[in-house]
């Protein structure tokens, strides 16, 4: 049985230089809101449905949800695209019990399980990517954060369960070949920032999988949200390579603008991935960009076709693995979706027109600003960013009680329980031009060179 390895800054199976090029498979085992078109991180969401519904049909509606988003039929379209990678968000919860932390709830492996299935058939490789964590590990709402505080960076506990659930994964999964390695945290996000402190939570992690599985390989993302490696110093572990998150666009609206120049947007472009590298390549380890992607909802897809396609040429140019987000989700910025007519549609256009995230987000902003004028002096700026996440989560409750509920009690649970299957893959369509592109890149990544060529390419670029 073979195994993908590190060797230096390469992925190796059998010998030779392996690049992936792949999906993050989106809003599933990790619930995010605004992929879905329903208000409240995950936490919050499924409780409105409980206290709505009762228990039983709410843990029957989100079962329903993850077995309908993701089946064969997926995996043959993953497959025709070239895609020889999937990370997979999954929360904490579907493994832990918030009440009992000794308990490990057989339902998260029972989903890792079919998942791993279908891998091994189109012989695709997994990696699973933890998303939320208790308290957790930045503030904003795919973490599950209830509180706008990383509450996980500030109690010793919480990082010790986590600890114990990557080993408890790794010892069943230690054996599986179509398992490339464990994504240990996404998007950490230290406020304020903790000298050290992530370094020695990845190297206890690491140490533990270790006891239990030499085979499959460790990722490591940076501090604010994958983007910042200066706080890891160093990296003992020989099969560790390093996974970041490429979003332009956020942090520069403005390069989103149609009118925007396409060849002044690539030099952007290029520009802020030189910086990433910059930070990256003095590890010498192999690297794997883990998220990267635009909104299509609200733009012409030719456009958005456009930044995808820039941003994937970088990729194959400096020879970078890659998982764009994402495969699957609610007309937002999936490559598949479910179709207009769908239950599902229905529900998240309605509330649309109450709640996006972008409304929440400079709602937030706005009450910031309203309670800083409230004190003397100015606000420095880095504290109203910090104190946009707290306002934010309060929020999320009235999204809860005067959005969300309301909403599920219209609708009534015959046309509810209804909704998860408009993810399958049959109620759902896709768009070809972006399978074509991603085919086409898949494609083009997997040629490029080789070896130490890689080296000298990367070398070569910068």
């Amino acid at each position: 049985m073979e195994f993908v390895r590190v060797k230096g800054n390469e992925f190796i199976y059998q010998g030779q230089s392996i690049r992936f090029a792949g999906l993050g498979i989106g809003s599933w085992l990790n619930l995010e809101h605004f992929m879905l078109g329903i208000p409240t991180p995950e936490k919050q969401m499924k409780e409105a449905f409980t206290e709505v519904f009762g228990p039983a049909r709410s843990a029957r509606f989100f079962d329903d949800f993850v077995c309908s988003f993701c089946t064969e039929e997926d995996f043959k379209l993953l497959k025709d695209t070239g895609i020889n990678l999937i990370r997979v968000p999954f929360n904490y919860r579907l493994f832990l019990d918030d009440q009992n932390m000794e308990l490990r709830k057989e339902e998260g492996f029972r989903y890792f399980d079919r998942l791993l299935g279908f891998c091994r058939k189109y012989e695709i490789y997994l990696l699973p990517d933890l998303h939320s964590v208790p308290g957790g590990q930045n503030p904003d709402w795919h973490s599950d954060n209830q509180t706008g505080t990383p509450a996980f960076w500030h109690y010793d506990v919480f990082q010790q369960q986590i600890i114990s659930l990557w080993r408890d994964i790794a010892a069943r999964y230690r054996d599986e070949p179509y398992l490339l390695g464990y994504d240990l945290l996404n998007e950490p996000f230290l406020m304020p920032a903790a000298d050290g402190k992530l370094q020695q939570f990845y190297e206890r992690v690491t140490a533990a999988v270790r006891e239990v599985d030499e085979n499959h390989i460790i990722f490591l993302e940076g501090d604010s949200f994958a983007m910042d490696f200066s706080c890891l110093k160093e990296i003992r572990d020989e099969q560790t390579a390093l996974t970041f998150h490429f979003y332009p666009t956020v942090w520069e609206a403005d390069l989103c603008d149609p009118g925007y120049p396409r060849g002044e947007r690539q030099k952007v472009f290029e520009q802020r991935f030189r910086t990433m590298l910059d930070g990256l390549l003095p590890f010498n380890r192999p690297l794997l960009c883990g998220e990267a992607g635009y909104d299509i909802a609200g733009h012409s897809l030719e456009h958005v076709m456009e930044m995808v396609e820039d941003t994937l040429g970088l990729f194959c140019r400096y020879g970078v693995s890659w998982t764009l987000w994402c495969y699957k989700d609610a007309q937002f910025m999936g490559l598949v979706y479910p179709r207009d007519d769908s239950e599902w549609m229905s529900f998240a256009g309605e509330m649309r027109t109450k709640w996006t995230h972008y409304r929440e987000m400079e709602m937030g902003k706005s009450l910031v600003e309203t309670m800083c004028a409230l004190f003397p002096g100015e606000v420095d700026e880095e504290l109203k960013y910090r104190l946009q996440f707290r306002q934010r989560a309060l929020l999320y409750t009235l999204q809860k009680e005067q959005l969300l509920k309301p909403q599920l009690q219209a609708w009534g649970w015959e046309r509810i329980r209804r909704m998860p299957e408009s993810f399958l893959f049959e109620n759902c369509g896709y768009y070809k031009e972006y399978q074509k592109l991603l085919a086409v890149y898949a494609k083009a990544l997997k040629e490029c060179g080789r070896g130490t060529e890689m080296a000298d390419r990367r070398i070569h670029a910068l």
